[in-house]
């Protein structure tokens, strides 16, 4: 589309160079904004959208290829749009090369900055780990169709360069062949990083150059080449060169930190009501008009045998299982139409039974995102140095565990124990009102279950946070639980002292079999 639009206004305006300097940009953004629209449309849906997201832009690019291939009064048709002029100033095909080699620095630079913004880390998140990321209280579907919108805006900016250096541009431009070229690229240069990409645009561009019209089988050449990168160096070239980096980059610079703005509401105490609620998967009841009441901070501890409901609970208060039936209030306000990311903005933090945290990025990347949580407003995801931002928890937390503190570690080099640690920390940090913790000791030595017990008071005291635990470790509901909750096939059981739930006969013939 950009290219078309800047043909068309190159044809149309060639006599006007000033307006050009004003109709070419505009090209590119519109490429950008339609491919922010279609994101936005695509990714509205709940869950994973990849294999809708595939189809819905395959058939989106059908669509192009028909429009541009029968819209010849527009378009020129199949045989394209001819006698486009040269850019304003630019003669030549070497003066378009500078041009689009100009264009090519500015957009990595750009795309290198975004990257180290927190935009650029919540992307990398996502590819990873989208489900954390949205239970850190951020709209995932925004952030995937900013994505897919800044992509076209890059493509737009390509498109706009293309119809002057080339004089045409034909329905081919919306075609397979240009797809797979693109994918050659990324594999071939490594789509891991900001380089890859660029490298294998490059490389394979000037083989391509050099066998065209020397060579009859030069397809196959680089179908060859294509294979043979895949196979001996997964992560494409640039991954050569990554050892080389990891040695030689250095670690990154000692930064002053910048104290991060207090959450709203954080020191407020939550009212959370589940009244009579019904869950359903098909025909299967996961809750069965379940009712629970956590009007004071404390700690609570769900527990019950397998299969009882504790962790759909858990799913279905942070909008991840939607209710058939009753209604979930936080301080009044009903939860159980909203989206994900927006219960979470409310005040509720989670961690999960196994360890749910960004293997690939480092602690610290990890840390400032749940930092971030409910924090970020607007343009702060453009701004590289809140990566910088440190709160008085965080001191807490990294004074506790000080393998917090190194920042150039990733999470996927900590031991499991590490990581149940590090995705509580991360939990913490957002400081929720209501915390939701599913198995948080699950696999800790003795050593790090009391520092894990020690925290979770400390959060429920200092913080006046209602933290509610699902637990197996009767010893460990003991310590903690100031208040106790039996659930058993979907529904309550029992509740009151850890006392009083271990002598109630309901639950003893859930547990151990006695007459009820």
């Amino acid at each position: 589309m950009a290219a078309y639009l800047s043909g068309l206004a190159l044809i149309r305006f060639e006599e006007s160079p000033w307006l050009l300097v004003v109709l070419l940009p505009l090209a590119a953004i519109a490429s950008g904004l339609l491919a922010f629209a279609i994101g936005t449309l695509v990714f509205r849906r709940r869950g994973e959208s990849g294999p809708y997201f595939s189809m819905i832009t395959l058939a989106l690019s059908l669509l192009g290829f028909q429009v541009a291939n029968n819209w010849e009064s527009v378009t020129g048709g199949f045989n394209g749009l001819k006698g486009i002029p040269a850019l304003p100033g630019v003669d030549g095909y070497t003066a378009s090369y500078c041009v689009a080699a100009v264009a090519l620095v500015l957009a990595a630079l750009g795309t290198a900055w975004l990257y180290r913004a927190p935009l650029g880390v919540l992307w990398a998140a996502l590819a990873y780990n989208e489900r954390r990321v949205e239970l850190f209280g951020f709209d995932t579907n925004r952030l995937k169709a900013v994505a897919f919108g800044v992509s076209g805006l890059l493509a737009g900016l390509g498109g706009a360069l293309y119809a002057p250096q080339q004089g045409l541009v034909t329905p081919q431009l919306a075609g397979f062949a240009l797809s797979a070229d693109l994918v050659i690229w990324a594999a071939v240069g490594g789509r891991g990083r900001l380089l890859g990409p660029v490298l294998g645009a490059v490389l394979i561009g000037a083989l391509t150059s050099g066998l065209r019209d020397s060579f009859r089988f030069w397809e196959i050449t680089i179908a060859i080449v294509f294979i043979v990168v895949v196979l001996l160096f997964p992560q494409g070239l640039i991954g050569v060169f990554a050892p080389l980096e990891r040695r030689f980059g250095g670690r990154r610079r000692a930064v002053a930190p910048i104290p991060a703005p207090p959450r709203p509401e954080a020191d407020s105490a939550p009212q959370l009501v589940v009244d009579a609620v019904d869950v359903r998967v098909g025909d299967v009841t996961i809750l069965d008009r379940l009712s629970l009441a956590f009007e004071r901070p404390g700690i609570y501890c769900v527990i019950g045998p397998n299969g009882a409901g504790k962790t759909s609970t858990f799913n279905m208060l942070t909008g991840e299982l939607p209710a058939q039936a009753g209604r979930v209030t936080l301080d009044g306000r009903a939860l159980e139409r909203l989206p994900s990311h927006r219960i979470i903005g409310l005040g509720i933090g989670r961690k999960f039974q196994i360890p749910s945290v960004f293997a690939q990025r480092s602690i610290a990347d990890n840390l400032s995102i749940a930092l971030w949580s409910a924090r970020l407003r607007g343009l702060d995801l453009l701004r590289p140095s809140l990566r910088c931002w440190s709160s008085p928890v965080l001191d807490a937390l990294r004074e506790r565990y000080p393998f917090l503190a190194d920042a150039e570690r990733t999470a996927a080099q900590l031991s499991h124990g590490e990581r149940q640690i590090l995705e509580l920390s991360m939990a913490l940090l957002g400081e929720p009102r209501l915390l939701l913790l599913d198995e948080p000791c699950a696999g800790l030595s003795p050593q790090e279950t009391a520092a894990v017990i020690d925290v979770i008071r400390w959060a429920s005291e200092r913080r006046r946070a209602t933290v509610v635990v699902i637990e197996h470790d009767m010893s460990l509901v003991r310590k903690l639980a100031d208040h106790v909750f039996v659930l058993h096939n979907g529904r309550l059981l029992a509740e009151g002292s850890v006392a009083a739930v271990q002598a109630d006969p309901a639950v003893q013939a859930v547990y151990v079999g006695a007459e009820k």
